[in-house]
């Protein structure tokens, strides 16, 4: 199963305040499926930003550019 590709979507609004706990405790939970060997290295954490005002979709930029497992979509 370790070429098994795993999506993991986050849909977000409004989540500054919590958005880095989230990434953080997501890649924890796929660091050790990894290791498991259960899923691919290839897998990705989707964050959907749906329309925030706050700094979401910053953070969520921020992400990416901190570690390519981070991906983002922004409903405008």
């Amino acid at each position: 199963m370790k070429n098994t590709k795993l999506i993991i979507v986050v849909p977000c609004y409004n989540e500054e305040e919590v958005l880095r706990e989230t990434a953080k405790q997501v890649a924890i939970k796929m660091q050790q499926l990894y290791e498991k060997e259960l899923i691919s290295e290839k897998s990705k954490v989707l964050f959907v930003d749906d329309g925030s005002k706050d700094m979401t979709w910053p953070m969520i930029e921020a992400l990416h550019a901190e570690n390519p497992m981070y991906v983002g979509v922004k409903y405008v």
